[in-house]
């Protein structure tokens, strides 16, 4: 049986980031591995990520995640994958640029999570609307931390252990290049930490090819 881990991705988006993966559940202060070795983490959005900002809503119906994490970790560092994406109704192109989606754990009795995006230097994430005219439409997404996530509960027991939860980001800070008329609000240029990404992940768990069993705890 593969054995999933269903928790909050954001990725983002844009999402993604926008998109996660940005992941919490309650009570948790750990994720935990079935394995002690180092435990890869591969996962996909189910649905359709949405990241809305002042121009429209940017959906991603293909996101997929990859990391790595040592059980008993507080955090796992992922990268995301984006593709078939629109901005304002426009098929577009979310960039990570080498950025990716800290997911850290909270403990106690909260259920939520937080997400941190990860840049080098002055990299961001894009979002990038194409245009009749020579103006393009870009959405830009900095580094950032401490955005909440959302959150989620674990199911099952043993090597089946699994999550399940819903990202719901907010406040996210992005700022707006105004692109062309014929992509909409876009041609308002804007700065905000206005911004939003929803979506559910399904993460799977593995060591060496095998699954494995990942929950938080």
């Amino acid at each position: 049986m593969i054995h999933k881990l269903k928790f909050l991705g954001i990725a983002l988006v844009a999402a993604l980031a926008m998109s996660s993966v940005l992941a919490a559940a309650a009570p948790a202060d750990v994720i935990t591995s079935e394995s002690a070795g180092v435990t890869t983490i591969t996962g996909k959005m189910e649905g359709t990520d949405i990241f809305k900002v002042h121009g429209g809503e940017v959906k991603c119906n293909s996101v997929s995640y990859t990391g790595t994490f040592s059980s008993g970790a507080s955090s796992v560092l992922l990268t995301p994958t984006y593709s078939g994406c629109t901005f304002a109704g426009l098929a577009s192109a979310v960039d990570m640029n080498g950025c990716q989606y800290r997911a850290n754990v909270t403990g106690g009795a909260s259920t939520a999570g937080s997400v941190d995006i990860v840049c080098t230097g002055s990299n961001e994430i894009t979002v990038t609307a194409p245009s009749v005219g020579t103006k393009k439409c870009i959405v830009h997404i900095p580094a950032q931390t401490d955005l909440t996530a959302g959150a989620g509960t674990n199911i099952g027991a043993g090597a089946t252990r699994e999550g399940t939860g819903d990202i719901n980001i907010t406040n996210i800070k992005y700022s707006q290049t105004a692109g062309t008329a014929e992509t909409g609000n876009c041609a308002t240029a804007d700065n905000t930490t206005g911004g939003t990404y929803t979506g559910t992940a399904t993460f799977t768990g593995s060591v060496g090819g095998a699954h494995v069993g990942v929950f938080l705890s």
